[in-house]
């Protein structure tokens, strides 16, 4: 268990940063849960068609077969699987609605991807392996990512370059890939040299990528609430066009004939109060100009309410305390086993026996109702994120949950994430 959790821990810690970075549009949760599945399961056609590769290198050798290996079999694979889960189940979403979205998809996929072969690494090479890859392998995997989903964002949106990009979406993080292994397989030590100057370069160029998407994402208070409510807005208060003589002319034309429209009396009244009662100032008259259908007087437009994932997070608690009393029942097998033995033992008289089943059935009960119990306090987790209650208690059974890795630890990390936003707080203080 502790090989596995050295090689998911890189994998959780790039993945939070990079929801942080997403502010103010966050990304569904089962997109993103989805998102990474797809990368895991991708490690199945790349090491299928890997497979099949292995036939070219039977007439290589040397640097040669290390090109090969380094550009074709890991990097080319690799990065055009990655590319093809993210194009067909991303590019489609509604929720891909900024450039930036596309580097968050990008990388949950190559997460996704890097924690399965992290796990393979770590579990085949040992505690070492695990540690230079949590500094190396895994965030190169993140840095390929930021890469590819940099110009898919930008080729959803960027339509008249649409192609070039995402052409590039492909062959920027193959070469950065290839290079990245030949350098560290070639085994010649000047290029060990260069590998980690290379890979101090490609931290910098994700970081830059970052910086240059973000700076696209709008504040929810800098978007319009509605197109309606924009237009109806800009209707009452754009001022009354008037002609030559100050005399304004209706709007409708089949009401515009020659000369001037009769105009309701003006009321002389302070400019502080003309626009409370309706009136717009126009030159030296204070003008009567009426509200559009449906927009009251004084009535201001309510602010978008808080975009919350609340719900989302709820329904995988409740799945996720499924799944603890799935496990629950798993253990009595081991309460039926300690019952066998006990009455084995009883009938043979071997005490021996006795006394084993008598321990798999105690363990086997406390291990029972102690999962279950876990079980039905992640369900109570969920239903207190529903009702936006108990904050304290959904952080600290998230915190129970990040102990079980993968899937509990990204449940947990993403709940504490957002239970811990300042909008998130004030609606379960209220």
């Amino acid at each position: 268990m502790i090989y596995v959790q050295l090689a998911i821990a890189p994998v959780i810690v790039i993945l939070a940063y990079i929801y942080y970075r997403d502010k103010y549009n966050k990304e569904p949760f089962w997109l993103l849960f989805f998102l990474f599945l797809s990368g895991a399961f991708s490690v199945i056609p790349v090491l299928t068609v890997g497979y099949f590769s292995d036939y070219f290198l039977r007439y290589l050798g040397g640097l040669y077969e290390v090109a090969y290996t380094a550009f074709v079999q890991a990097a080319f694979i690799e990065e055009f699987w990655k590319l093809f889960f993210t194009f067909v189940i991303a590019w489609w979403a509604k929720a891909f609605d900024e450039r930036f979205d596309g580097i968050v998809y990008a990388v949950f996929v190559s997460m996704g991807f890097a924690a399965v072969e992290n796990i393979m690494y770590v579990t085949g090479y040992g505690f070492t392996t695990g540690l230079l890859r949590m500094i190396t392998a895994v965030p190169a995997h993140a840095i390929f990512g930021i890469a590819m989903g940099y110009y898919i964002g930008r080729a959803k949106f960027d339509v008249k370059y649409r192609g070039i990009y995402l052409i590039l979406a492909f062959i920027v993080p193959w070469l950065l890939h290839g290079i990245y292994d030949f350098l560290i397989m070639a085994g010649v030590p000047w290029m060990t040299w260069t590998y980690i100057g290379f890979l101090i370069l490609m931290y910098v160029y994700g970081f830059v990528r970052l910086k240059n998407l973000a700076k696209y994402k709008v504040k929810p208070e800098q978007q319009p609430v509605s197109n309606q409510n924009t237009q109806m807005n800009n209707a009452y208060n754009t001022n009354v066009t008037n002609n030559e003589s100050g005399l304004q002319m209706n709007e409708n034309p089949e009401n515009n004939q020659e000369g001037p429209q009769p105009q309701p009396e003006p009321v002389q009244t302070s400019n502080d109060n003309s626009n409370e009662r309706g009136f717009q100032n126009t030159g030296n008259h204070n003008q009567y100009v009426p509200p559009p259908a449906g927009v009251q007087q004084n009535q201001q437009v309510p602010p978008p309410p808080v975009k919350n994932h609340l719900d989302t997070l709820a329904t995988l608690h409740y799945v996720w305390g499924g799944l603890k009393f799935l496990a629950a029942l798993f253990i009595l097998i081991y309460v039926l086993v300690g019952l066998g033995l006990i009455l084995g033992g009883t009938s043979d008289g071997d005490m021996e026996m006795q006394f084993a089943g008598g321990m798999l059935l105690i363990f086997g009960l406390i291990g029972f109702v102690l999962v279950a119990a876990v079980g039905v306090l992640n369900i109570l987790c969920g239903r207190y994120l529903q009702q936006k209650k108990n904050r304290v208690f959904c952080i600290v059974m998230s915190g129970l949950a990040c102990m079980n890795a993968p899937l509990g630890t990204l449940l947990g990390i993403f709940t504490i994430i957002e239970v811990e936003k300042p909008e998130i707080k004030k609606m379960f203080e209220s």
